[in-house]
């Protein structure tokens, strides 16, 4: 019966295997704060404490009921708890990332691990080696290089995305590449596990065009048998079709979101991870090379809308220019000499 809610107890020995890059930066006497629900498999929770354990720091759990959609705040007594921390893992079944509680991190170091499970902790692409590493961290250095150019952006795809909108030519909307948790001046910076996407924060309101989801996204869970069609005008979704997911997006939306939920695009991303296989699953396949999301709701890093939410939907193959250049097409990047 146990089996049904949690994985077997032999896998938090490939969990901690597995754990051992994301947490290497990991020093010892730092307090590592995790930050979880009672939804999540108590296996990982435990792997990566044991972990941070290993490695001489001194980690606390912080563990509350879950929250109804993504982006929701904690509880009062977590965000508290935050000042008391050098480095926090965000360990959730709902996500963390764009809420207050992320934005007011100040110089904490933070590893974004929501939606995790032992299938994708243990799978391929979160079993990178050094070099593994260091080519995707090179492939998104090259890739921000197009973000913060300026100008226009064009997203294009097999399934029929067509959208445009306005890039800041400023290193402000996309997040330097770093290694998980490496230090940036006092701010100790952010790491995700999966490791391996370059995103970039267009202009709001200028987004124009159409956004297909043919992949994931946050809801409904699963692979998309139908994709999800929006509608984009100055930035804003005006329709959401498709079938059963589109109905549920539009749900999730209706009931968990507020007026600048529409807001589109939030973010533009890339995935990055070569490997990393399509599980069905946001955290996971968004990180694959070869693979796009568009976000809508509240701006990603550096932007100005706030949303009660920040919807992740992923599509196939991508082709994308800035002001007319192609750098990457049907998903591949375009460099003369790529890794």
């Amino acid at each position: 019966m146990l089996e049904q809610y949690v994985s077997p107890s032999s896998k938090i020995i490939d969990l901690i295997g597995c754990l051992q890059v994301p947490l290497s930066a990991v020093q010892r006497g730092e307090e590592v704060m995790v930050v979880t629900d009672t939804n999540m498999d108590p296996l990982i929770w435990q792997a990566v404490m044991s972990v941070a354990r290993s490695k001489g720091a001194d980690p606390t759990l912080m563990m509350y009921t879950p929250r109804a959609h993504h982006t929701a705040e904690p509880t009062r007594a977590v965000a508290a708890a935050l000042k008391g921390a050098d480095i926090v893992v965000f360990l959730t079944t709902t996500a963390l990332a764009h809420s207050e509680f992320s934005e007011q991190r100040g110089t904490k170091g933070v590893l974004l691990m929501e939606e995790a499970t032992v299938e994708i902790l243990t799978s391929p692409s979160c079993q990178l080696e050094p070099s593994d590493m260091d080519q995707i961290l090179d492939n998104e250095r090259w890739v921000r290089e197009f973000w913060m150019l300026g100008g226009e952006v064009r997203v294009t795809t097999p399934a029929g995305t067509d959208l445009r909108a306005t890039l800041v030519k400023t290193d402000k909307r996309s997040a330097r590449p770093l290694g998980i948790l490496e230090r940036n001046g006092e701010r100790r910076g952010a790491g995700t596990w999966p490791f391996g996407e370059c995103r970039v924060t267009p202009l709001e309101g200028s987004g124009e065009g159409t956004v297909v989801w043919d992949i994931c996204g946050h809801a409904p869970k699963g692979r998309y048998a139908q994709p999800v069609v929006l509608t984009v005008r100055e930035g804003r979704v005006i329709r959401i079709e498709g079938g059963r997911e589109a109905e549920g997006v539009r749900h999730y939306l209706e009931t968990h979101g507020d007026e600048n939920s529409y807001a589109a695009p939030a973010e533009i991303s890339v995935g990055l991870n070569h490997k990393c296989t399509i599980m069905g699953t946001v955290r996971n396949d968004k990180k694959a090379l070869g693979t796009a999301h568009i976000a809508i709701g509240r701006s990603d890093i550096g932007g100005t809308l706030v949303s009660a939410t920040h919807f992740d939907g992923l599509m196939a193959a991508p082709t994308i220019t800035v002001n007319g250049t192609t750098f990457i097409k049907d998903g591949v990047l375009q460099r003369k000499a790529p890794l």
